[in-house]
């Protein structure tokens, strides 16, 4: 008796669960990317006692990229995966790129992610300030996010929250003995009105020797003139770390949509001071890149850098060419 009514449940319950898959929406999408990439950098590498320079080889070993998107829906609920598959030599690997669950009220949303990263825009440094994912932000942890619009005045506010567990002896994400609990937070405001949009966003962590983790606050500019458009940011950082100074970094870019079918010409840098780059001197990047569809949602792109990392060894030339498809 006891063993039919257990079946009855295990029936009854899967019954719920395939009609609520049913009930459920499943988008996928993504995209693949392959590349040859060139550059005259010197760069000088020691191996067994030997020292020589490294050549830029234009073929690299997979260099392939593969983002993978899946999202469901079901009512209020929303949650997506999204891996990103790296074929490098080394390494070859897959790590999560924002995957999340949702879900939605009358006003507002939150959503919870296994790997919360919160950085501030595109603002970009070479050095340990940007040696995590590019800029100073909050550690990458599980947290929660808070999204609230506001429709009427056609602006939007989200507040993120996570926590750490850093040693007492360091103060940082390593070190050896006891650990303690260290929270981070990020804040950011967007106003749109057309065909502008202005967001200003905040991190803070008291996570206090790890280089690229401190305060930050910086501003972003996008407006849409279309066949043009420009998106100008900065950002002011002041590192928890001993022996640190405050730094600042700034990002341009100006695009333009051509006749349809010739695709899009952009011009893009990034910059920042010694002090946010962490090394000698300052970092900078001038890029211009020319996108080409070569058919739907399969795309060509060349982009042509003037590279100087700041390490005191002056800039150098690089150089892409980048095919992409979507689905």
């Amino acid at each position: 008796m006891k063993k039919g009514l257990l079946v009855a449940i295990a029936l009854g319950v899967s019954v719920l669960m395939f009609s609520s898959v049913a009930l459920a929406e499943i988008t996928t999408s993504g995209s693949v990317q392959w590349k040859i990439y060139g550059s005259d950098e010197n760069t000088t590498v020691s191996t067994g006692g030997w020292t020589g320079k490294v050549a830029s080889p234009l073929f690299k070993y997979g260099d392939v990229r593969m983002h993978y998107d899946v999202l469901l829906t079901s009512g209020a609920w929303e949650a997506a995966f999204k891996p990103r598959i790296r074929l490098d030599k080394s390494p070859e690997l897959v790590e999560d790129d924002g995957s999340y669950l949702k879900v939605h009220f009358d006003s507002s949303s939150l959503t919870l992610q296994p790997r919360l990263d919160y950085g501030i825009f595109d603002v970009y440094s070479y050095g340990p300030a940007g040696s995590i994912d590019g800029a100073a932000n909050i550690p990458k942890e599980a947290g929660v996010k808070l999204d609230v619009p506001f429709k009427p005045l056609d602006m939007d506010l989200n507040v993120v929250a996570n926590s750490t567990a850093v040693y007492k002896n360091t103060g940082a994400t390593w070190g050896w003995g006891e650990q303690e609990t260290k929270w981070n937070y990020g804040a950011g405001l967007s106003f749109t009105t057309h065909p502008m949009t202005l967001a200003v966003q905040a991190v803070t962590t008291d996570v206090a020797d790890a280089t690229w983790y401190g305060t930050s606050y910086g501003a972003k500019l996008e407006v849409d003139l279309a066949p043009v458009t420009v998106n100008a940011q900065f950002v002011s950082w002041s590192p928890e770390g001993t022996g640190l100074s405050d730094g600042s970094g700034v990002y341009g870019k100006v695009g333009y949509a051509l006749d349809e079918g010739l695709g899009d010409l952009a011009v893009e840098y990034k910059g920042c001071d010694s002090e946010f780059n962490h090394t000698t001197e300052d970092y900078s990047k001038l890029a211009g890149t020319y996108t080409y569809p070569l058919a739907e949602a399969v795309n060509m792109s060349l982009t042509v850098a003037s590279v100087d990392k700041g390490e005191g060894d002056g800039d150098f030339t690089e150089y892409e060419v980048k095919f992409a498809a979507s689905f």
